[in-house]
């Protein structure tokens, strides 16, 4: 008898479940498939020699992605996200309060205020003290933070920052140079224009509400 042998590809189906499809931008069913490299005899698989790949396949749009696609959770990135945003908002007034080299405790009550208001947290004159402490010491650190997490951050979460710095600036009514000079660095780290900067700062004067400036206003 002669047997006819040689190799093929096969794709089939390892297991299923639900995941976050990133074409769909929603929750979908999905299917694990893989490719084996399988033995044939007579032109029939009868055994596995090889996996050659395995993808992701979307059960509504029937998109494929890599196996990683499955550890993706569009909740724990959104919390991510909006810790980032938080911490700048933090830095930034910060730094804003000791520009001017002198250090106030309504400038602390009004940084607690913003923080309160972005983030839904207390920040404690502790860790208040901690971060006078780490900007004083490593004062590229706000550029530094800025620079990283600005592909995370959306237009509206770095405008918001913008604000919360201007207000700082201002609460003692002295709206000195080197205020001024701080806020166009950030403005420029978060690639806002000079136009764009203008404008903020145009809206927050006519404002005068810290309420009206920060609502609606946490990163998404």
């Amino acid at each position: 008898m002669i047997f006819i042998g040689g190799v093929k590809g096969e794709t089939s189906t390892a297991g299923s479940g639900e995941f976050f499809c990133p074409q769909c931008n929603k929750y979908r069913d999905y299917l694990h498939k893989q490719v084996h490299k399988k033995a044939t005899v007579f032109f029939v698989p009868v055994a596995n020699l090889q996996l050659l790949g395995e993808y992701i396949e979307c059960q509504t749009c029937k998109g494929t992605f890599k196996m990683e696609v499955l550890d993706y959770d569009p909740a724990a990135e959104q919390q991510a996200v909006e810790a980032l945003y938080a911490v700048g908002i933090k830095k930034v007034m910060i730094m804003m309060m000791l520009a001017d080299k002198k250090i106030k405790e309504n400038e602390k009550d009004l940084i607690k205020k913003i923080f309160k208001e972005v983030s839904g947290e207390e920040l404690s004159d502790e860790e208040i003290e901690e971060e006078i402490t780490n900007c004083k010491k490593y004062p590229t650190s706000m550029e530094n933070f800025l620079e990283d997490s600005f592909p995370y951050i959306n237009e509206q979460g770095k405008q918001s920052i913008v604000e919360a710095a201007y207000y700082i600036s201002i609460i003692d009514k002295e709206y000195g140079k080197e205020e001024q000079d701080l806020l166009k660095k950030i403005a420029k780290k978060l690639q806002i224009t000079s136009a764009h900067l203008k404008g903020i700062i145009s809206e927050i004067n006519q404002q005068g509400s810290i309420q009206e400036l920060l609502q609606n206003k946490r990163a998404h």
